[in-house]
């Protein structure tokens, strides 16, 4: 899969969605895509910050678990709502807005979880 297909795919490339769950499908896979690639790269971030601490060796892994099982049970329940909603509408789905939805839930996960530290602090 080259980086022509991933275009003509975000660009639509004429695909619609039919069935819910195709459309299901497509919103999960880019809300877990999103979220890994972010939880990755915080773990990195979290990694490289604590240099030679004891508890940096568990950084990682901890924040790909954290961008694993975030979509997983929140991503699965929002994203049927997604669909129930263009089902009910009667409205098409194509790649792009999947992969907007997607990413959209990302974002709105990870500012809830910021708002919940800001809380705390």
């Amino acid at each position: 899969m080259g980086w022509t297909d991933i275009n003509i795919r975000l660009t639509g490339g004429g695909e619609t969605f039919d069935t819910s769950y195709d459309m299901w499908r497509e919103v999960f896979v880019w809300c877990l895509v999103s979220s890994l690639v972010i939880h990755f790269v915080s773990g990195l971030l979290a990694w490289y910050s604590l240099g030679g601490h004891p508890i940096a060796v568990y950084a990682l892994p901890s924040f790909i678990i954290a961008g694993f099982f975030t979509p997983l049970f929140a991503g699965t329940i929002t994203s049927a709502v997604i669909v129930f909603v263009y089902k009910s509408a009667d409205f098409p789905m194509s790649s792009l807005d999947a992969f907007l939805w997607g990413v959209g839930q990302t974002i709105v996960y990870t500012l809830v979880a910021v708002s919940r530290i800001y809380v705390t602090l």
